[in-house]
């Protein structure tokens, strides 16, 4: 790296540090520790050190472990072998103890080019394990970087949601899941990893209602539900058949109606008197079947609109509507 580029940054850095108040009240004490990936990036990891410091403790509230006590508490003489305890967690525990602290934030940068790559972890030494861990690769010049790392370094303390999953069972078994209207399976079921939060659940059976519910997921939880033929109410089948079949009766003496109607309204006809009594005898009959055709057709009608208000969950279905589940 350039004598300039190292000066600018070392300049960078101060602003970083002179913009960061320390809290009033210190929390929990931690230590932070960038190294090179190599010898000539020493100077840019140390001023990197410095950046993150002022930021951890200007956003987090922390109590930060001193640099160069945290180098020597390593007990290595070069940055490879320093480099080699930060990743080893086995080795950062034992730093971690003498320093006082139980999570320590360590990484290491490096160029490439134009380019800076830098990693941190947020390890827990106290339980031996990685918090979080991020990775970057940078383009661009020195407040790119800083960015970056202010950036990471509050996606590390960032808290982390554990993901759950919903247990379906349905009796009878078989019946289609779609959660959150991606379709999942048949029952019974598990679901993948979900977010924790609201879901909308909607199971599906064949000759039943669906069930359809919107359930909260708790963070690392396996919600079960276990749905019955209460929850699945059968679909009655008749009522479509009653309810369109009457209706197009009603439409059919309607029709017979109107067209014996018109035929009770033609002029009689015959050449003598006895043939024109008999025309009119007839569509006087013409008339009566019209007004039974119309009477029939009311009646028709009645029942089929009877029908359709009555049974119009089995005739239509029924509207997803999400109740709050369990």
């Amino acid at each position: 790296m350039s004598s300039r580029r190292g000066f600018g940054f070392a300049v960078l850095a101060a602003l970083a540090l002179a913009a960061a108040p320390r809290p009033a009240r210190a929390g929990e004490k931690i230590a932070v520790l960038v190294l090179g990936t190599s010898e000539k990036d020493a100077e840019l990891a140390d001023n990197l050190t410095e950046v993150l410091i002022a930021y951890v403790a200007q956003h987090g509230g922390f109590e930060i472990a001193g640099k160069e006590e945290f180098r020597a508490r390593l007990g290595v003489e070069n940055e490879r072998r320093a480099q080699d305890c930060l990743d080893d967690i086995s080795c950062l525990g034992r730093a971690g103890v003498s320093l006082g602290v139980r999570r320590i934030v360590a990484g290491s940068v490096g160029t490439r080019g134009k380019q800076f790559l830098f990693n941190l972890n947020l390890d827990n030494v106290e339980q031996g394990k990685v918090e979080s861990r991020v990775f970057r690769l940078v383009e661009g010049g020195v407040e790119d970087l800083i960015h970056a790392v202010q950036e990471a370094s509050g996606e590390l303390f960032r808290p982390h949601v554990e993901p759950g999953k919903i247990q379906i069972a349905t009796e009878p078994e078989g019946a289609r899941v779609s959660i959150d209207n991606a379709y999942l399976g048949v029952t019974p079921l598990i679901s993948g990893t979900l977010l924790a939060g609201k879901h909308g659940v909607r199971v599906e059976a064949d000759g039943h209602f669906p069930w359809a519910s919107r359930v909260e997921v708790l963070p690392g939880q396996e919600l079960q539900i276990k749905l019955t033929a209460d929850n699945l109410p059968r679909r009655r089948g008749w009522p479509p058949a009653v309810a369109y079949g009457t209706a197009v009766a009603a439409g059919a003496a309607l029709a017979a109606g109107g067209f014996l109607g018109q035929l009770s309204q033609l002029q009689p006809n015959g050449s003598t008197r006895q043939q024109a009594a008999d025309d009119l005898e007839q569509k006087r009959r013409f008339a009566t079947a019209a007004n039974v055709s119309f009477t029939a057709a009311a009646v028709l009608a009645a029942v089929s609109l009877y029908h359709f208000i009555r049974y119009r969950d089995d005739i239509f279905g029924r509207n997803d509507h999400y109740e709050e589940g369990p």
